[in-house]
C-alpha cells in the first residue's frame, strides 16, 4: 500500500496553521511544558527509588531465604543426631516429641519420619490438613528437604521437613508499603517545586517552539520557527530549521526508494513464484517415486507394476505417450509390456512387428547403455526404427527420449516417452526417468524371480509326493517278507522243529536280529516321511507317566545287565497324569535310553530324571558315556546324522531315531536338548505340557 505522506503537497504556511489550531488547538493550553518535565523528572527519580528498593528487597529476600534454608538444615541435622536411637529402637514417643520440639519454630508447617519406607509419625499445623507434602520441593510457598537417619553406618529412616514461606512474604510487603509511601511522599514534594520553575522559565519559550513542530509534524516544511532566543532552546529552534529541510530532502529520496522496493518486489515475487513451482514439481516426483516404490514392493503383477512405472513416468515427463519394452535375449528383440496414451491399435502392430537390436533409438540406447534424445524425429528419421516411423507420423509425435533398462550392465529392457512437440529433454526428466527405469528392471527381475519359484515349488511338490508314494508302497512290501523272515527265524530258534547246532543257532540269531533293526528303520523311515506331509497324528489320552517310565527301564534292563551297567530312575513325587500319545511316549524314551546304553561302556551307569516343572514334566535320561563333542551336537538330531563316536562294537544305527524323537517330542508341544562334555557322558532333557497342547503340537508339524 502506498503512503499519501510522500505525495502530499505542503501547502501555504498560513492555511496550514490555521488548520492546525482549528483542529488540534494551542498546545500551550492543553500541554504543560512544566508538567512534563516535572513527569519527567519524577519518573527519573521514582525509578531510581523503585530500582534501589528493589534491589534491597532482593537481598533482604535472599537474606532470609538464606536464613531459612540454614534454619532448615540445622533442623535435619538435629533430627541425625536426635533420631537414630530413637527410631533403632522404634520409640515412637521419643520422635514424636521430638518432632513437636520442632514445632516451636513459626515457620515449619509440616514434619514426617519414615521407618521402613512407611510413616511412622507425621506432623502438620492444622492450616494445612489437606495438604499433599509427599513430594513436596521448593516453591514460593514452602520450601521442604528430606534427610537420612543413620544409626552406626546404616540407615534407619528419613525425615521431611517443610517449611512455610508466609512470613517472609510478610515482611516483604510491610517494606513495600514504607518505600511506596516514602516515595509518594518524596514526588509530590518534587512535582510541586518543578512545576512552579519550569513554568517561569521554560513552558512559555517552548510553547512557541512546541506549536511549530507540531506543523512540521503534519505536513508544514515551509513555515520556518522564529524565537528571538540565544539559550538552548533558541539553538534547539535553529535546528529544528535544519532539520525541516534535512525532512525536505528525505522525501524526494523516500519517493525514489518506494519506486526501487516497487520494481525488487515484484522482481521478488517472479522468483518465489518459479521457486514454488520447482518444489512442487520435486514433490510430485518424490510421490511418484512413492508411488512406484510402493508398486514394485507390494505386488508381483508385472502388468500392474509396469503401467504405474510408465503413467507416472509419462506425468511427470510431461509427455505425450510411452512405451516400456522387455528385451528378450534369445530373439534379441524388444517387447512391448505396458503402455500409456497409446491406442490399442498402434500397441497391436508394435507388438506384431518388435524392434530388433540397434534399431532406431532404442536400439542405440540399448547398444551405448545410455539415454537416447531424438529433437525431432522428422529430421532425424534414422532414429526412429522402421515399424515405429508410421505410427510416430500418424499420432504426431515429434521427439522421444529412449533409456535403456539394465541390471547389472545386462539388459533387461527400455523405456520410451514421446511427445507432439520438438526439442530435446530436460537433464531433470532425463535423470528422474532414469530412476523409474531401474524401478522398471526390479520389477521384471522380481516378475522372473517369482516365476522361477513357482516352477521350482512345483517341481519340489511333485518330487516330495514321488517319496511319499514310493515309502508308502516300500515300507508295504519290505515289511511283509520281513515280517515272515522274523516269525521263522524266531520259531526255529524257539526249536519248534528240532535241535539246531551252533553255527545254525548264531546265523539264526543274526537273521533275526537284522529283520528286527530292518523293520525298526522302515517304521522310523515312514514315521518321518508322515510327519513331514502333516499326516502323522497323536492318539492322545491320559496318561500315568511314572508307570511308563518304570516299564521302560524293564524293557532295556536284560540289554544292560549284558553289558554292567546300572540304571536308575529318581522322580519327584509331583509327576502326575499329561496328556500324550502313550506310545509315541515309550517310544521317545526307549530311543533315549537304547542310545544311552548303546554309547556308554562297561559298568557304566544310566538313568532317568523326572520333576514337574511350570505346567510341563521334565524328563532327562542320563549316562556316563563317552558324551558328544559341541560340533556333533549341533548335527545329531538330523536324519541320517552320526555322532562320530568310538564304541564301533555298540553303535549300529542309521541316524533316525534322535531325528525322529525330536520330531515326535515338537509334535506333543514340547522340546527337546542336549547336554554333553566328551569321555564325561551325556543327557538328553525333553519336556511335555501337561494339559493338551494340540495347537503348539500343530504348529510344530507345519
Amino acid at each position: 500500500m502506498e503512503d499519501s505522506t510522500l505525495d502530499r503537497p505542503a501547502g501555504s504556511p498560513d492555511a496550514t496553521r490555521e488548520r492546525f489550531l482549528r483542529q488540534y488547538g494551542d498546545s500551550r493550553k492543553v500541554q504543560s511544558i512544566s508538567r512534563r518535565f516535572s513527569f519527567a523528572f519524577i519518573s527519573i527519580v521514582t525509578v531510581f527509588m523503585f530500582a534501589f528498593a528493589a534491589i534491597a528487597i532482593a537481598l533482604n529476600i535472599t537474606r532470609i531465604n538464606e536464613e531459612m534454608e540454614s534454619r532448615l538444615d540445622n533442623a535435619l541435622k538435629l533430627a541425625q543426631i536426635g533420631l537414630p536411637t530413637p527410631l533403632w529402637n522404634l520409640d515412637n514417643d521419643v520422635v514424636d516429641d521430638f518432632l513437636g520440639a520442632l514445632f516451636l519454630d513459626e515457620d515449619i508447617v509440616y514434619a514426617k519420619v519414615l521407618w521402613g519406607g512407611q510413616t511412622i509419625t507425621e506432623k502438620r499445623i492444622p492450616k494445612f490438613h489437606k495438604r499433599d507434602f509427599s513430594s513436596i520441593s521448593d516453591s514460593s510457598e514452602f520450601i521442604g528437604r528430606f534427610a537420612d537417619i543413620l544409626f552406626e553406618g546404616s540407615k534407619v529412616g528419613t525425615i521431611q521437613i517443610v517449611f512455610s514461606r508466609d512470613r517472609i512474604k510478610t515482611q516483604i510487603l510491610l517494606q513495600i508499603y514504607v518505600i511506596i509511601a516514602l516515595t509518594i511522599t518524596i514526588i509530590v514534594a518534587i512535582f510541586l517545586t518543578s512545576i512552579a520553575i519550569t513554568r517561569k522559565y521554560i513552558s512559555k519559550p517552548l510553547g512557541t517552539l512546541q506549536e511549530s513542530a507540531s506543523l512540521i509534524a503534519h505536513g508544514d516544511l515551509e513555515t520556518s520557527i522564529d524565537l528571538d532566543s540565544s539559550d538552548e532552546i533558541g539553538s534547539l529552534a535553529n535546528d529544528l530549521n535544519l532539520m525541516r529541510e534535512s525532512i525536505k530532502n528525505l522525501f524526494g529520496e523516500l519517493r525514489q526508494s518506494k519506486d526501487q522496493l516497487q520494481d525488487y518486489s515484484r522482481t521478488l515475487e517472479q522468483k518465489v513464484d518459479k521457486r514454488t513451482r520447482q518444489l512442487a514439481r520435486s514433490v510430485e516426483e518424490l510421490k511418484a517415486l512413492g508411488e512406484v516404490s510402493r508398486a514394485v514392493n507390494s505386488t508381483i503383477d508385472l502388468p500392474t507394476v509396469l503401467t504405474t512405472i510408465v503413467t507416472r513416468a509419462v506425468e511427470l515427463s510431461e509427455s505425450d505417450g510411452g512405451i516400456i519394452y522387455e528385451f528378450d535375449e534369445t530373439k534379441e528383440s524388444f517387447n512391448v509390456r505396458a503402455a500409456h496414451r497409446i491406442s490399442p491399435q498402434h500397441l497391436e502392430a508394435l507388438r506384431k512387428t518388435p524392434i530388433r537390436l540397434g534399431e532406431g533409438a532404442l536400439g542405440q540406447a540399448a547398444a551405448t547403455q545410455a539415454p537416447c534424445q531424438v529433437a525431432d524425429t522428422h529430421e532425424q528419421r534414422e532414429f526412429a526404427a522402421p515399424q515405429v516411423r508410421d505410427i510416430l507420423v500418424d499420432v504426431g509425435f515429434r521427439s522421444l527420449l529412449a533409456i535403456p533398462l539394465l541390471r547389472e550392465s545386462r539388459l533387461r529392457g527400455g523405456l520410451v516417452v514421446y511427445r507432439r512437440s520438438r526439442g530435446k529433454f530436460p537433464d531433470r526428466v532425463v535423470s528422474i526417468l532414469q530412476t523409474f527405469a531401474a524401478q522398471s528392471v526390479l520389477a521384471i527381475q522380481n516378475a522372473r524371480l517369482f516365476r522361477e519359484i513357482q516352477d521350482k515349488s512345483r517341481e519340489l511338490e511333485i518330487a516330495s509326493q514321488h517319496k511319499s508314494q514310493f515309502l508308502a508302497n516300500m515300507s508295504h512290501e519290505l515289511r511283509t517278507p520281513l515280517n515272515a523272515i522274523i516269525g521263522f527265524s524266531d520259531v526255529l530258534l524257539e526249536k519248534m522243529f528240532g535241535d539246531l547246532n551252533e553255527k545254525q543257532e548264531e546265523y539264526l540269531t543274526d537273521i533275526l536280529t537284522s529283520g528286527q533293526h530292518l523293520l525298526a528303520l522302515i517304521n522310523d523311515v515312514l514315521d518321518l516321511s508322515k510327519i513331514e506331509a502333516g499326516k502323522f497324528e497323536l492318539e492322545r489320552e491320559p496318561l500315568d507317566l511314572p508307570p511308563l517310565l518304570e516299564g521302560s527301564l524293564v524293557v532295556v534292563r536284560e540289554r544292560a545287565l549284558a553289558h554292567g551297567i546300572t540304571i536308575s530312575l529318581d522322580m519327584s513325587d509331583d509327576i502326575q497324569t499329561i496328556n500324550a500319545d502313550e506310545r509315541k511316549v515309550k517310544q521317545i524314551i526307549f530311543n533315549l535310553l537304547s542310545n544311552a546304553i548303546k554309547f556308554t561302556p562297561d559298568n557304566g551307569k544310566v538313568g532317568i530324571r523326572a520333576k514337574k516343572l511350570d505346567g510341563h514334566i521334565e524328563v532327562a535320561v542320563w549316562d556316563t558315556g563317552i558324551g558328544i563333542s559341541e560340533e556333533d551336537q549341533k548335527l545329531i538330531f538330523e536324519e541320517f546324522q552320526q555322532a562320530d563316536q568310538g564304541l564301533t562294537d555298540k553303535t549300529e544305527g542309521t541316524g533316525l531315531g534322535l531325528a525322529l524323537t525330536r520330531k515326535l517330542v515338537e509334535l506333543h508341544g514340547g522340546r527337546i536338548w542336549v547336554e554333553s562334555v566328551p569321555d564325561s557322558g551325556s543327557t538328553f532333557t525333553f519336556i511335555l505340557p501337561i494339559e493338551n497342547a494340540q495347537e503348539s503340537a500343530d504348529a510344530a508339524a507345519n
